[in-house]
């Protein structure tokens, strides 16, 4: 009786442990998307000077207004997300045209590292730009 009880909760833990990865790892793609966007728009206004850069352990990102001015640093190690990675990285630094073309293109994929099936991918477009978030379920 008490093994029923346990395999049933054991369940319900990992159930609910997967459903918070599907969470951190969406909310992480959708930042780091509004940051491309962020970078893009700033661009069109005429600073082309900012970039994003990514981590080369695949752990997190920077983004920069001015090559020596971090704007802001995303840290997959803190806030207790600790189990995200990029898993796939088509370039680790994006730059935008004053008219908004991207340096590097392609799709950024993020993964739990615990939960390997729990992928967001982040898609870039070429010549406009276009950041696309899409959720990946295996």
């Amino acid at each position: 009786m008490y093994g029923v009880f346990f395999s049933g909760l054991y369940t319900g833990i990992s159930g609910y442990e997967r459903v918070l990865a599907t969470v951190q790892v969406e909310n992480a793609a959708r930042e780091f998307a509004e940051d491309i966007l962020r970078t893009r728009e700033r661009a069109l206004a005429g600073s082309a000077l900012g970039f994003v850069e990514l981590s080369s352990g695949r752990k997190g990102y920077r983004v920069y207004r001015r090559p020596n001015l971090v704007d802001k640093k995303r840290d997959f190690a803190s806030a207790g997300s600790s189990a995200l990675q990029f898993s796939s990285i088509p370039a680790y630094i994006i730059k935008f045209s004053v008219n908004g073309s991207p340096s590097a293109t392609g799709v950024f994929v993020l993964q739990h590292e615990k939960f390997r099936s729990v992928q967001a991918k982040v898609s870039l477009q070429p010549v406009t730009g276009r950041v696309r978030v899409e959720r990946v379920s295996l």
